[in-house]
């Protein structure tokens, strides 16, 4: 129905649906991609068939007077295209006293074929005709466009509102049909409080099942609230966890629950609360631009770039393990430098995920960045990678983890056994020479009097180096 209010109404098109509905045959455009009209749509298409039906109706009977005068019933007629309508005649059925106005056109092995100016004559007449019938249905498909141009401002309004209607059937039905408590979700004005994001019990709204089949387990996400122990409101999470522990799933879950909770949509969580966000950044995934000859790197650092330049205080950022396409000291301080940038300038929602555990160091004690890691169980933890097993737990927790076991997932990509054992001989060398550096630096801030670095020292003595 029509309404009298252009703003947001259906357009009514009821006589362009008729035109459109009258105008072919839409079952064979579909078949064959042609448009035919349909009769009355257009009389010189309906004059150019009639002239061809015609046509054809006396070719058939002059073919039966041919075949009477000749007194050979098979007669038929043969060829394509301009060539068509030659009467092949077996050979041994050709009379002796054959017309004179039969004029041979061609022949094949027991057969000639004949022409007559009678045939001649209706075949230039029915090519006429198809050439007629061919010119008009151009011009019908022409004008078909031309009227369906002339509204093309009604369509769009017909094509923009059913999309709206899509989008909230699809959002009515998830928030009817979810497995799993729904929320209303709570939004408060920015006014009143500072930038945050809570959700509680959150699940992805995509994802019912785990890779190895079980339930989704929730997680709760607190992003920007006011800490109890530190009255501080960390704006940035920085997230740590194994490989395939469930980081990147749970940042997309993030910035997916509140695009629903801004549209209006019930929320896949216990309790969902936030301040507006104006805009959702990502950084996920990792890939190049060949045609561009830009590098995977480069195209990390665009996007970065382009962060940096336009989140606001009230944006939401997703950063997924930054600095992995380069050098491990340069992307450890590229890291480090936009985890600062946006944290205690920008002061964005964010959250941050990063196997650099010595980024995770650095802002173990800032109070504008939180830790929090996707938990896992280690059972038979020993110096033999092999005999370890990793449980991933897809639990969210504070604080940092430990460490990536990374060898975890070689083994379960079949990376062959002799590999992993001298990698994590390697890695072994490797967390040495780090630790080795790390004493060495806190034995110089001792010398210069940091109270931090005696602290550092007492843990470390409970480590065999």
């Amino acid at each position: 129905v029509k309404s009298k209010n252009p703003v947001g109404c259906f357009p009514d098109l009821k006589a362009e649906l008729e035109r459109w509905d009258s105008a072919f045959d839409h079952n064979v455009a579909r078949r064959t991609g042609v448009v035919n009209p349909r009769t009355g749509f257009d009389s010189d298409y309906d004059k150019a068939l009639a002239d061809i039906s015609e046509i054809e109706e006396n070719l058939r009977q002059y073919l039966e007077k041919q075949r009477k005068r000749l007194g050979v019933r098979a007669v038929m007629y043969w060829g394509a295209g301009k060539n068509r309508y030659q009467m092949e005649i077996a050979e041994t059925a050709v009379p002796q006293d054959l017309p004179d106005e039969y004029i041979m056109k061609s022949s094949r092995k027991g057969y000639k074929r004949y022409w007559t100016k009678d045939i001649e004559k209706m075949l230039n007449d029915i090519i006429n005709a198809e050439e007629r019938r061919d010119a008009a249905q151009k011009d019908c498909m022409k004008r078909l466009f031309y009227d369906f141009d002339k509204s093309r401002k009604d369509w769009q309004t017909a094509v923009e509102c059913i999309a709206v209607l899509d989008v909230l059937l699809c959002l009515a039905c998830y928030s009817q049909g979810c497995d799993g408590p729904l929320c209303r979700p709570e939004i408060l004005l920015p006014e009143n409080t500072s930038p945050f994001l809570e959700l509680k019990s959150s699940r992805h709204p995509c994802i019912t099942k785990t890779y190895f089949g079980d339930d989704f387990i929730p997680n709760d996400i607190i992003i920007g609230l006011e800490d109890e122990k530190t009255n501080s409101r960390a704006t940035c999470v920085l997230v740590t966890g194994p490989n395939m522990g469930g980081k990147s799933t749970l940042m997309r879950q993030a910035g997916l629950l509140v695009i629903m909770a801004q549209l209006g949509c019930y929320v896949p969580a216990e309790s969902c609360r936030l301040t507006p966000v104006d805009r959702v950044f990502t950084r996920l995934g990792a890939s190049d631009r060949i045609m561009s000859g830009e590098s995977t790197f480069f195209v990390e650092l665009s996007e970065t770039s382009s962060i940096l330049q336009h989140a606001t205080q009230h944006s939401l950022v997703l950063m997924d393990e930054l600095g992995r396409g380069t050098a491990t000291f340069d992307g450890t301080a590229i890291a480090s430098a936009v985890v600062k940038e946006l944290s205690e300038n920008i002061k964005c929602r964010t959250m941050f995920s990063t196997h650099y555990h010595s980024l995770v160091e650095d802002y173990s004690h800032s109070l504008s960045v939180r830790l929090g890691h996707m938990a896992c169980m280690v059972e038979n933890e020993c110096e033999d990678p092999s005999q370890e097993t990793i449980t991933f737990l897809y639990k969210f927790v504070k604080g940092a983890c430990p460490k990536s076991y990374g060898f975890n997932a070689a083994r379960l990509a079949d990376i062959p056994e002799e590999v992993i054992q001298k990698g994590h001989k390697k890695a072994k060398e490797f967390e040495k020479a780090v630790l080795s550096m790390k004493v060495f630096r806190n034995l110089c801030w001792i010398a210069e009097g940091a109270l931090a670095a005696r602290d550092y020292l007492d843990k470390l003595s409970l480590l065999h180096v």
